[in-house]
């Protein structure tokens, strides 16, 4: 245990095989301890990934398939708030797959973050999306090294720029939200119920006890870090997003061209993710042969899938030119 105490991350996932190594081996190295991690409805074996993985010890993984209630992220965030292993944690941090926790400070270590909001209950870190960059196709190279171009900071393209993500205490909040802890209704809320801090340190008050998962323009910062959001990636891996879904919603066509036109976001250079070592670590995992093989089996489902994607002209053209032709509906994302 460190210093700062046992931190973990918990996550849903649904056929998210080909970037599953790379988003372990990063949090790991930059200093998360284990991770609590649900998998619902996974055609591409992203389940037998993670079964493999809590095999050998490096996750503790649950079947979560979609019921007829709670959509299948926040019933996997009820289900771990009443987990011993998640609520006897010091810290805990709740991260999609396509979402990375990059510390700017020191080392790039999840510690110097902690140590530098010293005294915090709970600390938010703002999004920055990635875009494509331009790029086509699939590709085995890590996420985090592919797409280096994002979102702006100052001049936000749309009012989802601005939202967070948070790591916390769990022993001082009643539930978890996708994006924050959450205190229970029928509380009296006041501000001594936690200590909650932007990642600039600066404490926030009360602002989010009771709602809210989107900072203001005087709540925003990114001077410690920041959470990388590779929302879209390479056309060709859109593709298998919005085939995908979202585990925040039941609405399947959630993911459409409206989608890519919000998120394809280009604006600003942005290398600052710390990823020295980190092939080294995923070959570590890879080591294993069993745990190697089925995660080149979800790469070779994932080519198959895009490719019968592109016998369609209007995705194929989309594909080469980046265009989305007349045929294509447009429609607004929730």
């Amino acid at each position: 245990m460190t210093q700062t105490g046992r931190k973990i991350i918990v996550s849903t996932m649904k056929n998210e095989g080909p970037y599953i190594l790379e988003w372990i081996a990063y949090h790991r190295m930059i200093g998360f301890d284990d991770f609590v991690l649900f998998s619902n409805d996974c055609t591409d074996g992203t389940n037998l990934i993670l079964n493999r993985l809590d095999q050998m010890g490096e996750i503790h993984h649950f079947d979560n398939p979609l019921g007829p209630r709670m959509d299948p992220q926040r019933a996997a965030y009820s289900r771990a708030g009443k987990m011993d292993i998640v609520r006897d944690a010091d810290w805990v941090m709740i991260v999609d797959a396509d979402e990375f926790v990059n510390v700017r400070l020191g080392d790039g270590h999840i510690d110097r973050l902690i140590e530098a909001c010293d005294g915090a209950d709970a600390i938010s870190l703002n999004w920055r999306f990635f875009g494509s960059g331009g790029q086509a196709h699939f590709d085995t190279d890590p996420v985090t090294r592919r797409f280096t171009r994002g979102s702006s900071h100052e001049a936000p393209e749309n009012g989802l720029i601005w939202g967070f993500k948070t790591m916390f205490r769990p022993r001082v909040f009643d539930y978890f939200g996708v994006h924050r802890p959450k205190f229970f209704k029928d509380r009296e809320l006041t501000p001594e119920l936690a200590k909650w801090v932007n990642d600039a340190g600066r404490d926030l008050g009360d602002a989010f006890h009771k709602k809210g998962w989107r900072s203001s323009a005087d709540q925003v910062a990114y001077d410690f870090g920041q959470i990388n959001h590779y929302a879209v990636k390479s056309r060709e891996e859109f593709l298998l997003k919005r085939l995908r879904g979202t585990a925040n919603s039941k609405n399947k066509d959630r993911i459409d061209t409206d989608y890519w036109d919000r998120f394809d976001l280009n604006a600003c250079d942005d290398s600052s993710i710390r990823t020295d070592g980190l092939e080294a670590a995923m070959n570590e995992l890879l080591a294993d042969t069993a745990l190697s093989a089925l995660h080149e089996a979800s790469l070779d489902v994932s080519r198959k899938v895009i490719a019968y994607q592109l016998q369609d002209n209007t995705w194929r053209r989309f594909v080469e030119t980046g265009q989305f032709g007349d045929d294509v509906p447009a429609k607004k994302s929730a």
